[in-house]
């Protein structure tokens, strides 16, 4: 997979995450923070790294901290609004990044 395809897959990840509705949020947590679906958030991350392309958190930091975010409310506790209203505006953040890269 090239460059640019794995960053349109992850990008179109965070667009989905960024679109999440806040009272069906809980559902959703471990479908964005496993990695044993092949085209979830982490496990396009950790292709990114198998590949090659450099160091994912290095390049991608606002990403990065959504994805521990994520790891860490993935343990069957439900949060309050508010926590789920930062993980859908980081993600924002995340996509934002994500576009922005240039590939060189």
């Amino acid at each position: 997979m090239e460059k640019q395809e794995l960053l349109d897959e992850i990008a179109k990840e965070l667009e989905n995450l960024a679109s999440e509705k806040l009272k069906d949020f809980y559902y959703a947590i471990d479908l964005y923070a496993g990695d044993y679906d092949e085209d979830s958030i982490r496990a396009l991350i950790l292709k990114w790294e198998q590949l090659g392309y450099g160091d994912f958190a290095s390049l991608f930091p606002a990403t990065t901290k959504l994805i521990t975010k994520l790891e860490s409310v993935n343990d069957g506790v439900e949060r309050s609004r508010e926590v789920y209203a930062g993980i859908i505006a980081s993600a924002k953040d995340a996509l934002k990044e994500v576009k922005e890269y240039k590939i060189s």
